[in-house]
């Protein structure tokens, strides 16, 4: 890189090249090389005074641009650094502008039942699909890429192994986000759900004389199963439904929503983040996926005021009287 601009300043100041910072480099007197494609030709006659044309305004990177741009330098020279090539990861002596993350409430349970059931009557196969985002804290694509043969209605039990991704249009069936098997259990309400919703397909298959292979995916609009749903299809459509029930929701704050409410409900970290598939013991659970439940909060406040009360005395404190 040194080289090249070495190179390029030699040429500069020879007249053979035109460099401008922030743009590509150019052949001087090229006239065609300056002009961006689908542009007009500029007129060297233009004057900006005359024109009204307002000067440029630089504005900062703002602080989001600054972390990404640190992540993205930070790993490169990780790498550069295990590979021998550098000494040290100069990336490490910045600090990146700190994060500011506003906690959001949890996604209460009855606006989650109320987008299920908009989804039932408009779309019950998407329906199953938010329940089983609901119940299980899968990532879309593992749920998109779930195969018959991952399903065990016997013993209640999905196996997600597989994630199901499209990357510059071309479809990809590929391992997990965090290159892990999970098996989730699920409860019988759940299973007859999906149990109804497998029937139904092979009941429509029978009619015409076919059968549902072993590796036909589970959601999926082919009759025969055998191509999943593009994930940003459920993300719109899911969308979509929580928009048409007044409710800010996702399939990403479903997810959001099954950490918080098991967080909520005492069920231990390690349990909880396994279910998701998250790794480090529970780390990313806590930092980006538990948010604050209004319900233990009450819970919290009542623990609170009981303590305090029985340290101060109870003839001390009084009940309001519009609780009298």
């Amino acid at each position: 890189m040194a080289t090249l601009q070495h190179a390029l300043a030699v040429l500069a100041d020879e007249g053979l090249v035109v460099v401008r910072q922030g743009r590509t480099a150019v052949v001087a007197g090229d006239a065609v090389a300056e002009q961006r494609p689908g542009r007009a030709p500029r007129d060297r006659d233009h004057d900006c005074k005359r024109a009204g044309c307002q000067p440029h305004v630089c504005k900062p990177m703002t602080a989001k641009t600054i972390r990404n741009v640190h992540s993205i330098l930070s790993g490169a020279f990780a790498t550069a650094k295990r590979w021998e090539w550098i000494a040290w990861n100069p990336a490490e002596s910045a600090k990146p502008p700190a994060v500011t993350r506003r906690p959001v409430p949890a996604t209460t349970p009855e606006d989650v039942a109320k987008v299920i059931a908009e989804g039932r009557k408009a779309h019950p196969v998407l329906a199953l699909y938010l329940w089983l985002v609901a119940i299980t804290g899968a990532r879309r694509g593992e749920l998109c890429a779930l195969q018959i043969r991952d399903v065990d209605l016997v013993n209640g039990v999905l196996h997600i192994a597989f994630n199901y991704v499209v990357v510059g249009g071309q479809r990809v069936r590929k391992d997990t986000k965090t290159h892990q098997d999970r098996y989730l259990a699920i409860d019988p309400v759940t299973c007859a759900m999906i149990k109804e919703h497998l029937d139904g397909v092979r009941a429509g298959l029978a009619a015409v004389g076919l059968e549902l292979p072993e590796d036909a995916y589970v959601f999926s609009n082919d009759p025969m199963g055998a191509r999943p749903w593009n994930p940003d299809w459920a993300t719109h459509k899911a969308s979509d439904l929580a928009a048409a029930v007044g409710v800010k929701l996702n399939i990403k704050g479903l997810r959001h929503y099954t950490a918080s409410q098991m967080l909520a409900a005492r069920f231990d970290l390690r349990n909880t983040a396994a279910r998701l598939g998250h790794r480090s013991g529970g780390a990313t659970t806590l930092r980006h996926y538990a948010d604050p439940v209004s319900e233990v909060d009450r819970r919290a406040a009542a623990y609170l005021a009981q303590l305090t009360a029985g340290s101060v005395g109870s003839e001390q404190v009084s009940e309001p009287e519009y609780l009298q």
